[in-house]
């Protein structure tokens, strides 16, 4: 029998690798595109010409927050759902939030429902769904009441407790996805998020003080690594499972080791080094508080945007989390983790050459 997934989030950076995988291995491909700043057709042409033009290649307009979202979508067939789109900014206001990653989530699976031939629910979630904890991050479901840095964190501990309770008739699987940092283990980077906005604060010398301790471990991951993880759990899924689709606390840099390292890679460059920048001190939360209230009061600043993609993570900053991924070590077929501080040194290089994308690379 065929293969057919749908996947949501197509755009996104995961969908679309995931899409290209699941491509590569024979499956049909049903992608929900979403209207936004570009209209339909312009998503969906860009898509065609990263993805390639393949008869198994198929694109629907769909917005999760609408309650017609999936009303002109066909069940017939469909035999894999992928489950990746979401507003995934740690700044996200809590409505949207809510709308998007919660009520958005509820429609899809309600929609999977009706999904005679399924045999997968990949859902997507995050590392950071368990909330401001430390200690041990266990492959299970997690119980409340939890506090949490930002909205986002919250919105996929919701999505992820209504998907356990209300839905244990769907062969569903839950990964939850640490922190990609680069395309593979070259270090090449196509899409910057909120650790690459503190580096290039850094490198600026637009940050004098950092949130959070040293010991603390950074869970990073690569973009092939989570694609190719996703694609092949979702073809031999194992129902109801929970998986950490990231590296083992030993195989993690710290926060100061990440600090030594960009700033030892930094000052290899003769505009860093002419600007005597110092590295930043440690701080406490209610001092970064200050730093970035104080930033966003000043308006649209480079600084004040990039704090604001920061701040709402910072209290995991003080979080020394333990994430297990045993059984995810166990599931995928050739686990293997990076040395973290070759990757680093390797992003850093990236950015540094391209300056956060301004240069060719």
């Amino acid at each position: 029998m065929s293969k057919r997934a749908l996947i949501t989030g197509i755009t996104g950076y995961v969908g679309r690798g995931v899409a290209r995988r699941l491509l590569e291995d024979g499956f049909e491909i049903i992608g929900l595109v979403r209207n936004g700043q570009d209209d339909f057709e312009k998503r969906v042409e860009g898509l065609r010409t990263d993805l390639g033009e393949s008869e198994k290649l198929m694109f629907i307009r769909g917005d999760l927050t609408d309650d017609n979202a999936l009303k002109d979508l066909n069940v017939e067939g469909i035999t894999h759902i992928v489950h990746s789109a979401a507003v995934t900014r740690f700044n996200v206001e809590a409505d949207l939030a809510q709308a998007a990653n919660v009520d958005g989530s509820r429609k899809i699976f309600e929609w999977a429902k009706c999904c005679r031939q399924l045999e997968c629910f990949s859902y997507i979630s995050t590392i950071y769904a368990c909330g401001l904890v430390d200690g041990e991050v266990l492959e299970t479901r997690h119980h409340g009441p939890r506090t949490f840095a930002n909205h986002y964190e919250n919105s996929k501990f919701d999505a992820e407790a209504l998907l356990q309770k209300e839905y244990g008739e769907l062969p569903w699987q839950i990964m939850r996805v640490a922190t990609i940092i680069a395309d593979d283990d070259h270090g090449r980077v196509t899409q910057q998020n909120a650790f690459h906005n503190t580096l290039k604060l850094f490198f600026y010398g637009l940050l004098s003080l950092v949130p959070g301790k040293a010991e603390v471990p950074l869970y990073f991951v690569t973009g092939r690594f989570v694609v190719e993880a996703i694609a092949e759990l979702t073809q031999h899924c194992e129902r109801q499972s929970i998986v950490h689709v990231c590296h083992s606390q030993d195989e993690t840099p710290t926060l100061g080791e990440l600090l030594d390292l960009a700033y030892d890679r930094f000052s290899e460059e003769e505009d860093f080094r002419s600007r005597n920048i110092l590295r930043p001190l440690f701080c406490d939360a209610e001092s970064f508080g200050l730093l970035a209230g104080e930033a966003e009061e000043m308006g649209a600043t480079v600084m004040s945007q990039s704090l604001g993609s920061i701040a709402p993570f910072a209290k995991e900053l003080f979080t020394v989390k333990d994430i297990k991924n045993d059984r995810f070590r166990a599931a995928l077929k050739d686990y293997r983790a990076p040395d973290p501080k070759v990757l680093l040194d390797a992003v850093c290089g990236h950015l540094l050459k391209t300056r956060w994308g301004k240069r060719a690379g």
